[in-house]
């Protein structure tokens, strides 16, 4: 396997670590850290408000050509390394690496009733988890260079150094391998 290791993207429902990673591959491997929410606050690339869930939406075809375009002026340094954390990160184009954090519903309920989540927004992003749809979307626009981890038994150290491998082209783990589709029928 040929390595792949310039610019990585970063996603997954929210909640099951995508940000965690980043922080970390930005600390101990020294790259350059996009971070999609911080990024879209600071430029105002807002389309409007949900009103029945009230959060901002932001306007992917506003961000995504700014991901790219900051993706460019970073890269102008050929040494230079970019990971993008974002549960839309994979929306945009600029990635060599898509890595989709999955993560068994049960215990993502978890995590998301510590944030407080209303009951229907962890619903939706218990069934999205279930459906892999980030991976599916991700898959849909970047085809064979999206990778699916489950990070259930795994720390953040185990996460951190399994990317690293499918960044060096050591590991592959390809979209498909990864079910909880199981969660929707027990529950």
């Amino acid at each position: 396997m040929k390595p792949i290791n310039k610019t990585v993207f970063i996603t997954g429902t929210p909640g099951v670590g995508k940000s965690t990673l980043a922080n970390l591959i930005e600390k101990k491997l020294s790259w350059h850290l996009i971070k999609i929410n911080q990024f879209a606050k600071e430029r105002k690339l807002f389309s409007g408000t949900d009103k029945e869930k009230g959060y901002k939406i932001i306007d992917l075809g506003v961000l995504c050509p700014e991901i790219t375009k900051t993706i460019s002026e970073i890269s102008l340094d050929e040494s230079a390394k970019i990971v993008v954390d974002g549960h839309l990160s994979h929306f945009c184009h600029g990635a060599d690496l898509v890595i989709v954090l999955r993560l068994n519903p049960s215990i993502l309920k978890k995590r998301l009733k510590k944030r407080n989540y209303s009951d229907s927004k962890i619903l939706e992003n218990l069934e999205a988890e279930a459906l892999g749809v980030c991976s599916l979307e991700a898959q849909e626009i970047h085809g064979n260079i999206v990778h699916e981890i489950d990070v259930g038994k795994l720390s953040p150290a185990d996460i951190l150094n399994t990317v690293n491998e499918i960044i060096n082209g050591e590991k592959s783990f390809p979209v498909g391998e990864i079910d909880f589709l199981n969660w929707i029928v027990d529950n």
